[in-house]
């Protein structure tokens, strides 16, 4: 199945811009497109019988290879290329955004490192590139592992799970380096006192400059001492980001020949108690988060968008029909995403990536409809009866929230989803809570609460949503809806799932009307509901409960009607509030 994006794919230079918006140089090399590619049960390979297009996994069509791979499959990738003179014999920082789920790498013979984990990002040095080069990546990826983070990946696809993703499937890419250079910049912007505290690790003895432009006009010039943390005050040209004005400062570091950009903004949320209620603020004025659940799934390419234009497309329409925040669902997304998401005001609702042994169906089938406890000390029953399947999802919750660390939009944090690989909840609460900044945190989405995090948050399906406020925490229905609609043409197959299932658009929109303006409104004046997140943005495979057919090719209920629905909530969340000042 094809997107409305397929066809524009250019499969020789899939992405042409840097990656990543908030550590960018000028100097870089893309390196996705076409390599060679082989598949057999050895950790070598003498030949390379096929052709893949990086960085679409081997499962998916704009892979060019689509088939399934094993537990013991070994994936071997080459890509040969030219170095443009001016960098030949140049130091290089050699970059994967993505590979699933344990690779090694080499480069012209010599292997540079290891990496573990599907979903973080991960770099090596080279010391010296030539004018023709070999990169090769082997990579191996149990689906079925309870040790790494899987997201929806199933072998057994279907309902809520989907096609597994393995191998090399974010943009490889390399940037040339000086001897000294920056190798990394903390941003942290305080927004209660229009300070911004920047700091740099670097390689070598050169200092750095660093510059702020506002609007491309430069507001700030200071050196960051080694070591050192610098605090600009930026109160003269102070401009707060939101989702009606989210406006980005640019920063340009500076070392030597080094030169890195990175962008930050000022927002500041928080929840405030009014007449006994939890309430959102963001800058100090309420806010209501009308979100829709984001999966980040693609038909053409798997967890990869086909192309900027298609991550463009899905943020640009959300925008139109009125939504102000998304729920990036058990995923890491593209750098890019974020940064779309910032230069655009659209708030995010971050989830880990989910992880442990196989989830129990008894659970997952009943707890929709029954309202039960687990003990989530007895790790075994949620998936977490390994210690090291423990370890890795630590370790990879420190990682996920460094890489994420820079965008202005993730406001929300979520540890645990259903309570899919959920283990000591009050224990991992404080620990991640420690790492995310002003960020708020739910703990536990949906199910198992444990009296902890920043939310309240329900799952509400199969049945009209009446959340109750615990009036301790913010009131957050953090997933409801799944209205499905078929599309004729226009589904991944003819097996399909939802939570409640409609013949036509004129139904579908009556739902989706009374749902808002009457249940949510509801929820909103009597227990101050602060976040209602809808499920979906798009059919995923078998599901078809998206707000867009999965290849993005039709809006199914009236955008003009969303918008009202939207608009309904934002009233309704400031009458409410006002009400209980007076």
């Amino acid at each position: 199945m094809n997107s409305i994006f397929t066809k524009d794919v250019d499969l020789e230079h899939p992405f042409t811009e840097h990656p990543n918006p908030y550590f960018e140089r000028e100097h870089f090399l893309m390196l996705d497109g076409w390599w060679d590619f082989e598949i057999n049960q050895s950790e070598s390979t003498e030949k390379y019988t096929k052709k893949i297009v990086v960085p679409f996994s081997p499962e998916t069509p704009l892979s060019q290879v689509q088939i399934s791979i094993a537990a013991n499959d070994y994936m071997h990738y080459r890509k040969t290329f030219k170095i443009e003179d001016a960098f030949v014999g140049s130091k290089a920082i050699l970059h994967f955004t993505a590979v699933d789920q344990e690779c090694s790498v080499y480069f012209n013979g010599k292997k540079l490192g290891d990496h573990k984990g599907g979903y973080t990002s991960f770099c090596f040095v080279v010391d010296s590139v030539s004018e023709d080069n070999v990169l090769e990546v082997v990579a191996r990826d149990d689906t079925d592992s309870e040790i790494y983070g899987r997201g929806k990946q199933n072998n057994e696809r279907g309902g809520i799970w989907y096609t597994p993703t393995s191998g090399i499937w974010g943009d490889v890419y390399l940037e040339f380096v000086p001897e000294s250079y920056v190798e990394e910049i903390t941003v942290k912007p305080s927004w209660n006192d229009k300070k911004v505290a920047i700091s740099a690790v670097k390689h070598g003895e050169n200092d750095v400059l660093c510059v702020i432009y506002k609007e491309n006009e430069v507001i700030s010039e200071s050196t960051i001492p080694s070591n050192k943390v610098i605090e600009i005050d930026l109160s003269e040209h102070f401009m707060e980001w939101s989702p009606d004005e989210p406006n980005l400062y640019k920063v340009v570091l500076m070392m030597g020949e080094d030169k890195v950009t990175t962008h930050f903004g000022f927002r500041h949320l928080e929840a405030k108690e009014v007449g006994g209620i939890k309430y959102l603020y963001l800058n100090n004025k309420p806010i209501f988060l009308s979100s829709l659940l984001d999966q980040g799934y693609w038909p053409d390419g798997g967890l990869t968008a086909p192309s900027p234009k298609a991550i463009s497309y899905d943020i640009d329409t959300i925008k139109e029909a009125g939504f102000n925040c998304l729920r990036k669902h058990i995923k890491i997304e593209s750098m890019r995403w974020y940064f779309e998401c910032d230069r655009k005001g659209v708030l995010v609702m971050q989830d880990l990536v989910n992880s442990g042994a196989k989830y129990s169906k008894l659970l997952i089938n009943t707890r929709p409809f029954i309202n039960y406890d687990v003990n989530d000390i007895d790790n075994k029953i949620l998936g977490r009866g390994n210690p090291d399947s423990m370890f890795r999802y630590e370790e990879d919750m420190y990682a996920t929230v460094k890489q994420l660390s820079s965008p202005t939009c993730i406001c929300i944090w979520t540890l645990f989803n259903e309570g899919w690989g959920q283990f000591r909840a009050t224990e991992m609460y404080p620990k991640m809570k420690s790492c995310v900044g002003d960020c708020l945190i739910d703990a536990t989405s949906g199910w198992y609460d444990k009296g902890v995090g920043d939310f309240n948050s329900r799952h509400i399906y199969f049945r009209a949503p009446k959340p109750k406020t615990d009036h301790k925490r913010v009131l957050s229905l953090s997933e409801f809806g799944g209205y499905s609609l078929p599309s004729e043409g226009h589904m991944f197959t003819k097996k399909t799932f939802g939570y409640a299932t409609y013949k036509d658009n004129s139904n579908l929109n009556k739902a989706i009307e009374t749902v808002y303006k009457r249940d949510l409104v509801n929820a909103i004046k009597k227990d101050g509901l602060s976040i209602s997140v809808y499920t979906q943005i798009s059919d995923v495979e078998d599901e078809i409960n998206g707000l867009m057919t999965y290849d993005r090719a039709i809006f199914k209920p009236d955008i003009e009607l969303i918008k009202e629905c939207n608009k309904a909530l934002y009233e309704a969340y400031e009458q409410s509030i006002k009400d209980k000042e007076h």
